[in-house]
């Protein structure tokens, strides 16, 4: 059974990301919106694949990293758009939202 965690707020600022973490199934995806792109500059963003080889997909919506001014590696995490993450909501068994 696979989750959608989309995280919208900061780990620079709240615990969300890091409790986020702490649920993460195999195979589960984490969608990065809002203030939760800065994310993706935290140290915490290393851990996603290392713990228990869980296969974490990392992504992002490209937008709201733009409007951010954050870079985005590739190589760590796709760029999505909205229509993709809506997408997302309906492959994905569970959706939960951290804010």
């Amino acid at each position: 059974m696979t989750t959608l965690h989309i995280v919208r707020q900061s780990a620079f600022t709240t615990n969300d990301f890091y409790q986020c973490i702490q649920t993460l199934g195999n195979k589960d995806c984490i969608v990065f919106a809002d203030d939760g792109c800065y994310n993706l500059q935290h140290y915490l963003i290393n851990t996603m694949n290392t713990e228990n080889n869980k296969n974490i997909q990392l992504m992002v919506l490209s937008s709201h990293a733009q409007a951010r001014a954050i870079t985005i590696n590739t190589e760590l995490c796709t760029e999505i758009d909205m229509t993709a993450l809506v997408s997302l909501t309906f492959n994905n068994d569970r959706v939960i939202t951290w804010q």
